[in-house]
């Protein structure tokens, strides 16, 4: 996977932005937040966001439009949608982990993020495992593919 253990938070709410970042750094989570969605999408291109929270309202290019050009990336964050509003369009289920509303409790928001983290982490070490089994026919240690 070799994506760093990192969040992204994208929302126009400073005090929103600023209580989620504040929290998640205080459980060990390296973490950046922006503003909007034209600041976000140049960082998401990279793939180095293991989470991504996204605000869906907001002015200019807004979470809709990430969502979008989500949906041409390989390399996808898991997506936990954070709104206040009732969103008229249908999240497709294999971009959208999650959608918390607006306001939350920031325990189980952050709860959650650790348990996605966890989860790749789990996911990461089976893969290492798998890819460096020992083929018990010979036993030499080899390649799978």
């Amino acid at each position: 996977m070799n994506r760093e253990k990192r969040v992204l938070v994208v929302d126009d709410d400073d005090a929103i932005r600023s209580l989620v970042t504040t929290v998640l750094r205080r459980r060990g989570i390296e973490v950046d937040g922006v503003r909007n969605g034209a600041e976000a999408i140049p960082l998401l291109t990279g793939g180095r966001y293991l989470v991504l929270l996204l605000d869906l309202m907001m002015p200019g290019v807004n979470g809709w439009d990430v969502l979008d050009h989500l949906e041409t990336i390989a390399r996808r964050p898991i997506i936990i949608v954070l709104t206040a509003g009732s969103e008229p369009r249908k999240f497709k289920p294999d971009l959208v982990a999650g959608l918390v509303r607006k306001p939350f409790d920031i325990d189980l928001l952050v709860d959650t993020v650790v348990g996605c983290i966890a989860s790749l982490d789990a996911l990461d070490s089976a893969q290492r495992r798998h890819d460096s089994a020992i083929d018990v026919r010979d036993g030499r240690r080899d390649e799978l593919n």
